[in-house]
């Protein structure tokens, strides 16, 4: 589309460290120049990490119907444009992006986590639309405010501010129908001071022919004079200092495109490249006048083609081409009413920093940019609010879903308001919590699923999550049922507890459903089925499901306090057969994996789970479980084994009840094998005793068998190499399983082999330093969120260095830890026998 000639900017005093004058209570700026605004926020969603297009439409929607709202206020008495412009709404749409340190105020976990990330950088993105009010002499007061109206202005100078009632109202409402919010009073300082990154606008500016320099305080004036004000290259590094480069818009790479295509978001390629802030001021002309302009032109236009290939200045091609952009251009304004016109939209950046190549500056936009050379100091003036001065020499005719759909409102933010910190997102750096209870009111089951391959992090994430968790006071529950793996080190540090299976099999009916339950009814339910899963009885199952469940159910209604001994009661009254019994007695006195499920001794003490973390691991103990997938043809022992897994949820589930805690289960296609019917108990449990599940499995297929699409409310997606089990990942969080989504979740860490690896920035696992020794993490692992608001988005799980190295499974690190471990202990057998000495 073409440029438009713009007049030379005026000659005017811009020292004024802001345009605006004053603000009120209700959102109206009041400029030096005596002009009112209306300033309002819009609001942010991820574009780029949108999950589908839809959803990516639906965060344009706002902007698109603010332009619409304003357009239809103009009032169209004549449809030529030259006649008609001066009553064109007056917008300033306004981007501030700042980088701020990590600083979690509020939080429960505040200052646990501010020192965990001490230099952790986040960003603090705002959109604003500014519309500049109308004044109407006496607003609705009658003839006596009109004369009072006249009279404070020939005496005083500019209009009252009740003269802009009626039209504040009106354009209130109109961008309350939008979705468009008051900001508070802190995001109206940050938009008024974005420059001095929003601190406060009074600072002092230098002008270099490409660039501007902010200094915050007079020291920092000084160490520049002294360094020679006019080589800032040689300058030394000065405090309450920053750079900025001011560019204008000059053209697009595109002209006409639907706002489904990547190319349309031009504004995220900016934000991707340091851009510190935005603004696009804007005429707002009515489609009709525009589609009536065009009109008008298109005799013109034609003539000007067809005299250019008459002298053989244009190819055929270069004719063709420009009647389809004529062609496409009046199909934007003739199709469902039209849309807008941004007129005379001026469009400038600040990037952050000198920006020696321009061409380089949103390497991914569509945008073409140019320096705005001896005007750095206009162009700041002009991006100002309320600011009257126009210093961009490039102005534009733009539809405005041109604006509305660049992605300018774009933020990539997920996850809860507040909860354990599961990392940052990787393309804004927004904290993306995970709340332990605010699924609890949700529809369906609250379960939180995390997948990922072997060596995806998983075990941290687990980890991390259950330290933060336990730290806001809800007791954590973790099930470990690898053998020979041992999160120890970090819950012992974390403060926790750990028991091992190597212990909890001498201990009778530990985890009895009887004993742990609730409810009388639902121990008896629960027995019921774990025996007839195990099955005793040699395949029998079914002819003693009615008499177990009726022998279980008179034994407690008799006092029974465990399985064992409600048979035994059973037994002893004639309500049991000796072949139901002897088959479960016989097994409990030879399995003590299935002891630990079937209590005999009603004295036994239940599972006690610690107020902070508990672990419970197999241990050197073998836990015999069927492959997955292969359950339906388990042996005897594999049954015993998956039903032990089971009652240890249920019972560690119910020792939590009421305690706002959270049970993670490793493995989970341990637990997800078990069937739907599994399931749906646990999250009716979780729902009521307000328990987080917690599943974490590499294998996401167990989870669509056991149709638990609609019981999983959130969940995090880890590397998976497998391509079938990434593409099960996305069905089941509804993303579409792209190319480009489907390469990165698949992707290896490193590419190459021997002296020519290189690390490949694009996969999802955490990337090491292959030159460091240590491995230092260069860029830790990346998951996709899923949270309950619908939204998926990358997150790079941060982890504080202390932690990382007690919970990190890889081969690497636990023998680190192992080294570590022995020479702490030849240190302190030294210590000892010096002091005997």
């Amino acid at each position: 589309m073409a440029r438009k000639p713009a007049a030379q900017a005026p000659l005017i005093d811009v020292s004024v460290p802001t345009m605006l004058r004053t603000r009120l209570p209700d959102g109206r700026l009041l400029g030096v120049d005596g002009s009112v605004w209306l300033i309002r926020r819009v609001p942010l969603e991820p574009v780029v990490d949108a999950k589908s297009i839809d959803e990516r439409l639906s965060v344009f929607t706002p902007l698109i119907a603010a332009y619409d709202e304003l357009s239809a206020m103009t009032p169209v008495t004549v449809t030529r444009r030259a006649m008609a412009r001066k009553d064109y709404r007056q917008t300033q749409l306004l981007m501030v992006n700042l980088n701020r340190l990590f600083n979690p105020t509020g939080h429960p976990l505040a200052s646990f986590l501010k020192k965990s990330f001490p230099a952790q950088i986040t960003e603090k993105r705002m959109l604003f639309l500014a519309v500049k009010l109308v004044s109407k002499v006496g607003g609705n007061g009658g003839l006596k405010a009109a004369i009072e109206s006249v009279t404070e202005t020939l005496t005083v100078g500019g209009s009252p501010l009740s003269d802009y009632d009626v039209d504040l109202k009106k354009v209130d409402a109109a961008l309350a129908r939008c979705g468009l919010t008051t900001p508070s009073s802190e995001e109206l300082s940050i938009a008024n001071s974005w420059w001095n990154q929003g601190h406060f606008p009074d600072t002092v500016e230098l002008p270099h022919s490409d660039h501007l320099h902010v200094f915050s305080d007079a020291k920092a004036v000084r160490m520049a004079d002294d360094a020679d004000r006019t080589n800032c290259h040689e300058w030394p590094e000065i405090p309450n200092h920053r750079t900025l480069t001011f560019a204008t818009l000059e053209d697009f790479e595109f002209d006409f495109i639907a706002p489904t295509d990547p190319n349309a978001h031009w504004a995220t390629g900016l934000l991707d490249d340091d851009a510190v802030a935005i603004s696009i001021r804007a005429g707002i002309e009515p489609s009709k006048i525009t589609r009536a302009e065009l009109r008008r032109q298109r005799k013109r236009y034609m003539d000007d083609i067809r005299e250019r290939v008459e002298q053989h200045k244009m190819e055929r091609a270069e004719q063709d081409e420009m009647l389809q952009t004529l062609e496409d251009v009046e199909g934007v304004y003739g199709s469902n009413g039209g849309s807008p016109t941004l007129v005379d939209a001026s469009v400038l950046i600040a990037f952050d920093g000198e920006v020696e190549d321009i061409t380089q500056a949103g390497g991914n936009s569509q945008a073409n940019l140019r320096i705005m050379n001896f005007r750095q100091r206009q162009a700041l003036a002009e991006m100002m609010l309320c600011s009257y001065i126009r210093a961009n020499p490039n102005l534009h005719d733009l539809p405005s879903q041109t604006v509305a759909c660049s992605g300018i409102q774009s933020l990539s933010t997920v996850g809860d308001k507040t909860g354990a910190l599961l990392g940052f997102t990787e393309r804004d750096k927004q904290p993306a919590y995970v709340s332990p209870t605010a699924a609890s009111t949700a529809d369906g089951l609250p379960i939180f699923l995390n997948v990922g391959g072997t060596g995806s992090g998983k075990s941290q994430v687990m980890l991390w999550k259950a330290v933060q968790y336990a730290l806001m006071g809800g007791p954590q529950v973790v099930i470990d049922p690898k053998t020979g793996s041992d999160h120890s080190p970090t819950v012992l540090a974390a403060g926790g507890q750990v028991s091992s299976l190597d212990d909890l099999a001498n201990s009778d009916g530990v985890f009895d459903p009887i004993r742990f339950s609730l409810r009388p009814e639902v121990g008896v339910e629960m027995a019921a089925s774990m025996l007839s899963a195990i099955d005793p009885w040699g395949g029998n199952a079914a002819r003693f499901e009615v008499a177990v469940y009726n022998a279980l159910s008179y034994g407690v209604a008799h006092g029974a306090q465990c399985v064992g001994q409600a048979l035994h009661i059973a037994h002893d009254a004639g309500k049991a057969s000796d072949d139901l019994v002897r088959p479960v007695f016989e097994l409990a006195d030879s399995s003590p994996m299935f002891r630990a499920c079937v209590g005999m001794n009603p004295k036994t003490k239940g599972l006690r789970i610690h107020d902070g973390i508990t672990l419970i691991k197999v241990g050197d103990s073998h836990l015999d479980l069927p492959e997955p997938g292969a359950i339906g043809q388990a042996t005897l022992m594999q049954r015993v084994c998956l039903a032990l897994v089971r009652m240890m949820v249920f019972g560690s589930a119910m020792a939590l009840t009421g305690r706002g805690g959270a049970i993670h289960l490793d493995e989970a296609w341990v637990f997800l094998g078990a069937g739907k019917s599994e399931v749906e108990r646990l999250g009716r449990l979780a729902r009521s005793q307000n328990v987080l599940p917690e599943l974490y499995t590499q294998r996401v297929s167990d989870a669509l068998k056991a149709e638990l699409t609609g019981y999983i409310s959130r969940g995090l997606i880890l590397p998976i190499e497998d391509a079938t089990e990434a593409r099960a990942a996305c069905q089941l969080f509804k993303l579409d399983p792209t190319p480009e989504r489907m390469a990165r979740i698949t992707a290896k860490a490193e590419i190459g082999d021997g002296e020519s690896v290189a690390l490949n920035w694009n996969s999802m696992k955490a990337l090491r330093d292959p030159n460091d020794p240590g491995r230092r993490v260069l860029r830790g692992a990346v998951g996709i969120y899923a949270d309950l608001a619908g939204r998926a988005v990358p997150v790079e799980i941060v982890l504080p260095k202390s932690f990382l190295a007690l919970s990190s499974t890889s081969p690497e690190d636990i023998k680190r830890r192992e080294e570590a471990a022995l020479q702490r202990e030849l240190e302190r057998r030294q210590e000892a026998a010096l002091a005997v000495i």
